[in-house]
């Protein structure tokens, strides 16, 4: 299991830096992006190229995370992308410290999407949005010169919806496996009700959190997005879903309490930070009511 993505999307990677297509490649059944993304790894041996995956995983948690980091070490889904060669937190960092040059890198992962675009392009400038188009079109068009047909190769690698939705790892996860069919149609409708809030929340910790908790497509890696707002708590629950399952990791981990615990801390923080203010407020304007009303019995 251990580089058991990685060799994959390295592998991809070579087939494209050999005029191959990354679909010749075994178990590879991702848009084209993805081996795009990775044929600057595939260069390098592989040893090489997964030591530099993981001094760019390093360096992106450290920036975004500072001494927090430690929890990141001891996060189940993030420790568990590492040792596969996930690209879940990379890619949402790429995008987010790079936006909006970086929003291209979605196509990579297209389930990114869901969580990380609807905040972000509301604070889009008219600049911005020419730019992420730029970069978005230049990233397709290289798709298109390299392998013309690679969609029509990608849609026919596609396992089914009520694959995917077997190893969700979101609230969805609580809708029984038994009945496939219908969990992959409430995933679909869910995630389209819950979408919205995506849009309107102006907190990205906030918007992230709640879109990732709704997912249409999560799995045991997917809540290393949420790397930033972890805390002891969330590294405690991350094993503790794997426990609850006995183990068994890919078929599906109710890591959707990952998600509630951060919004219940988010809730917390924003209520005793309400509280700071009006204590604030409070002391700011005392000396004022006091001077008055001491002029007024004068």
């Amino acid at each position: 299991m251990w580089l058991y993505d990685f060799q994959i999307f390295y592998n991809s990677g070579q087939a494209i830096l050999n005029g191959l297509s990354p679909y010749t490649i075994f178990d590879f059944n991702s848009p084209i992006f993805l081996a795009l993304f990775f044929a600057p790894f595939s260069i390098l041996p592989i040893g090489l190229a997964y030591t530099l995956f993981l001094i760019a995983n390093l360096l992106l948690a450290w920036k975004l995370l500072k001494n927090r980091i430690i929890w990141a070490l001891l996060f189940f889904p993030y420790l568990f992308s590492l040792f596969v060669g996930q690209i879940d937190f990379l890619l949402a960092s790429l995008i987010f410290i790079g936006s909006p040059w970086t929003i291209a890198l979605v196509l990579v992962k297209p389930q990114l999407a869901y969580v990380v675009i609807p905040w972000m392009i509301m604070s889009f400038s008219k600049k911005d949005w020419w730019k992420a188009i730029i970069s978005t079109s230049a990233f397709i068009v290289i798709s298109i010169i390299i392998q013309p047909n690679w969609l029509k190769e990608w849609l026919a690698t596609q396992p089914t919806f009520e694959f995917f939705s077997s190893h969700s790892s979101n609230v969805y996860w609580m809708l029984p496996q038994t009945n496939l069919s219908l969990r992959s149609n409430l995933t679909i409708i869910g995630a389209l009700i819950i979408l919205p809030l995506g849009f309107l929340l102006k907190n990205r910790h906030d918007s992230w959190t709640i879109l990732h908790t709704f997912a249409p497509l999560t799995n045991i890696y997917s809540p290393a997005v949420l790397l930033e707002w972890i805390g002891p708590i969330e590294v405690v629950l991350s094993w503790f879903a794997v426990l609850l399952v006995g183990g068994y990791i890919h078929e599906g981990i109710p890591f959707f309490i990952i998600g509630i615990s951060i919004g219940i801390r988010g809730l917390l923080d924003y209520k005793k930070s309400s509280n700071d203010k009006k204590i604030l407020m409070e002391d700011l304007f005392r000396p004022i009511v006091v001077s008055f009303f001491r002029k007024q019995n004068l």
